[in-house]
């Protein structure tokens, strides 16, 4: 026979487990229900509600492949421009001089 303490305490890890179960299932609710929010905003802002379903999903094609050039242009040359801006800026506010053994020379 188990003891009440030990049996409370069993009980307890039980409904603390399926307490956890639940808070995940709950959370995932929450981010499943979050998720469909977001597109009905978008659906929303674009007006693309009003479209039929073969303008819907052609609109939204169109919008993810120019959204997806965007984020790659910025991924491939934003770097290159900040490099380039910190290069000019450093020559004109005097920064160090490209090689330091042309001033021992």
């Amino acid at each position: 026979m188990l003891s009440p303490e030990k049996a409370g305490k069993e009980g307890a890890c039980k409904s603390s487990s399926s307490q956890s179960h639940w808070k995940l299932k709950m959370d995932i609710k929450h981010v499943k229900d979050y998720i469909y929010w977001l597109y009905y905003q978008y659906l929303l802002i674009t007006c693309s509600y009003v479209l039929e379903p073969w303008e819907q999903s052609m609109f939204h094609t169109i919008t993810v492949t120019v959204f997806a050039m965007v984020v790659y242009t910025a991924y491939v040359f934003v770097p290159i421009h900040v490099r380039l801006a910190f290069e000019f800026f450093s020559q004109i506010f005097g920064g160090q001089p490209d090689s330091t053994v042309s001033i021992v020379n």
